[in-house]
């Protein structure tokens, strides 16, 4: 009976420790964020009090996964004392080597939150894997007498408080022995099994918080934004997880250099534009202003969109919208991934082989961005989507390009079906349109993003028209498609609005196609809506991330800060697809395809004329792309 008593009250000190544990470094971290909003309190005023509590509240997602990593050490030593009791002595020697641990902990935490502090001011974002690039020399030489004074004090500071904080718990909760004074007791067997079971549990739970929940999204710096404002993002990060996020990405900016730097742009000057001399714009739009509503529809390739099934089309809404409006034949994805074609399509910027610009959100944050350039125009301006609108740091790249809302899961107020990645879009789509249309009858400019989500993997949609469960989930997405138009072409605001309708990429469909080749990249895109002039064919060979320029140029708008967006709509532009696969790239024009795989250095294929100019401009496009990622 003393020793299960001995083992219930050894296991409530081991949960009071961990669960002490969390709280004191949650706390710590609450503390430094209000430190961080106080130093820049210039910043910080703008902002209300409502806002700055907000960026408090949100900020302790990322506060928690981070928690959850500083836990790990106690954990397992928890677990471990378990079965390995000790005498007294030893039990000072645990005890002693936890504080250690702790103390080091604290003093990390308290350099990497004062030099996140002061560079703030310099980088307007968190510290990242971008400070390594520095010398100590070098990083100190910008510090003033007086600010190294107040950053001194300041770390000890925080180093007091956290040793204190973290030293009375281990001193009154950290209990590593199943003991009585000097005479070592081993708990019964069960008793020690119902332990572990217990840390085992608490393992789990551990996991969860560290990988930032149940949700496909995994943690990353997006889970934090909540505000079109980027100082409340930015504060509502935690620079410990930017830091160590950033640091194991572990992508090489340097891998594509096929020329000097001169000739890298030499050649991409050259490849951008033809030798045709200037002509005025095809104008497709009767008018430069109209309410513009953008769907990025999830995989939709032309591979899917000249499909049938059983005799049937697989999309015949979208199919049969071809008549009426601008339609695109020969438009390429830029990359096989949802958070590389976003950034195509809304900022018109090459996808990168082997890494998303997204995971960079201090990068990405400087990109270009149709969203922030319309709302100059003073547009109004929101995303929709069905799923975690932080999945792979979409959130923050959409409120760092100029997106007012990012309506996902979380804020709309639906019910219906639901696969693991979000909402069905017929019952996101309804939300959407209805918001849409109640903005356009408020009498502003409105520019409205939806991404659709269904014709993704599982394939399980509330729809039954087609029996092959992946082509019918298409289906069901140009159904809900063929609606948002249907919806908005019966509100007296269609004369007014323009439709323009893109995947984010396009699907292996059929199975037999390769992921490097042009029939997986290529895509359609189609815009319709009574503010356009009339049907347009266009044959053009061009990129999904020739939207931009091309929206904008018909738009009368400038776009000269979209490097690799060309306006299509122009004669004095080169007419080209350019994609990237996994550590290569492929470009396609009227006269041929070339693939160039770069792990092996060779040429994949190489069909029709012109195959050594193809190389040419798709090695300088790939560098290119990282001489502009190095710079942003």
């Amino acid at each position: 009976s003393a020793k299960y008593d001995i083992t219930i009250a050894t296991m409530r000190k081991h949960l009071q420790f961990l669960v002490a544990s969390y709280v004191a470094t949650m706390l710590l971290f609450t503390i430094n964020r209000v430190v961080f909003l106080i130093y820049h309190h210039a910043m910080a005023a703008e902002c209300s009090f409502g806002e700055l509590f907000a960026a408090l509240w949100h900020g302790m997602s990322l506060d928690s996964v981070t928690a959850g990593y500083i836990l790990v050490v106690p954990l397992l030593a928890t677990m471990t004392s378990v079965w390995l009791p000790v005498k007294e002595r030893g039990r000072a020697l645990w005890k002693r080597s936890m504080r250690w641990y702790f103390i080091v902990v604290t003093l990390l935490v308290a350099l990497i939150e004062t030099a996140d502090m002061g560079m703030f001011g310099e980088w307007q974002a968190r510290i990242d894997a971008q400070v390594f690039i520095y010398s100590p020399k070098e990083m100190m030489a910008s510090v003033s007498l007086a600010n190294g004074i107040a950053a001194t004090l300041y770390i000890a500071a925080t180093v007091a408080v956290g040793v204190w904080l973290y030293g009375t718990i281990v001193r009154r909760l950290f209990e590593p022995q199943f003991s009585t004074e000097n005479r070592l007791h081993l708990a019964p067997r069960m008793a020690r099994v119902a332990s572990s079971v217990t840390m085992i549990l608490l393992a789990g739970v551990l996991f969860v918080m560290i990988r930032g929940g149940l949700t496909p999204a995994t943690a990353n710096v997006s889970k934090a934004f909540f505000s079109s404002k980027m100082f409340l993002n930015q504060a509502a990060i935690n620079p410990i997880f930017s830091l160590l996020s950033s640091a194991f990405t572990g992508d090489d900016f340097d891998e594509y250099n096929f020329y000097s730097d001169e000739e890298a742009e030499r050649l991409f000057a050259e490849a951008m534009r033809s030798d045709a001399e200037c002509v005025e714009y095809d104008r497709w739009l009767n008018m430069e202003r109209p309410n513009i509503v953008l769907i990025v529809a999830e995989s939709m390739g032309r591979t899917i969109t000249d499909a049938q099934c059983d005799g049937e089309a697989v999309t015949p809404r979208l199919n049969a919208l071809r008549g009426e409006g601008v339609w695109f034949e020969n438009l390429y994805a830029s990359s096989f991934r949802t958070d590389r074609g976003t950034v195509a399509t809304l900022s018109g910027f090459l996808s990168q082989p082997k890494m998303s610009i997204m995971k960079y959100p201090n990068k990405a944050a400087h990109l270009s961005g149709i969203a922030r350039t319309l709302l100059a125009e003073g547009y109004r301006t929101r995303f929709f989507y069905g799923g975690d609108a932080n999945f792979t740091n979409t959130a923050a790249y959409l409120y760092a390009t100029g997106f007012e809302e990012v309506i996902d899961e979380d804020v709309m107020p639906i019910e219906g079906h639901r696969s693991k990645w979000g909402y069905a879009d017929d019952v996101v789509a309804e939300y959407a349109t209805n918001e849409i249309i109640r903005r356009m009858d408020s009498g502003v400019s409105t520019f409205d993003v939806i991404l659709t989500l269904s014709s993704h993997e599982p394939f399980e949609v509330p729809y039954r028209r087609l029996s092959d469960d992946m082509l019918n989930s298409f289906a069901f997405a140009d159904e809900v498609i063929g609606d948002i138009v249907e919806r908005l072409r019966a509100t007296e605001h269609w004369a007014n609005t323009l439709v323009v309708i893109i995947p984010d990429h396009g699907y292996p469909y059929p199975a037999t196609v390769d992921n490097n080749s042009p029939e997986r990249h290529h895509i359609p895109m189609l815009w319709v809506g009574g503010a356009l002039s009339g049907a347009r064919h266009i044959d053009a060979y061009a990129s999904q991330t020739d939207l931009a320029a091309t929206l904008l140029g018909q738009m009368g708008i400038a776009h000269d800060d979209f490097t690799f967006s060309r306006d299509v709509s122009r004669g004095d532009v080169s007419h080209f697809g350019y994609w990237t696969f996994n550590n290569g790239f492929g470009v396609i024009d009227k006269e041929g395809v070339t693939l160039y795989d770069h792990t092996t250095f060779t040429t994949l294929s190489d069909v029709g004329e012109g195959g050594a100019r193809r190389l040419e401009q798709g090695k300088a496009l790939l560098q290119k792309t990282f001489i502009e990622i190095k710079q942003l």
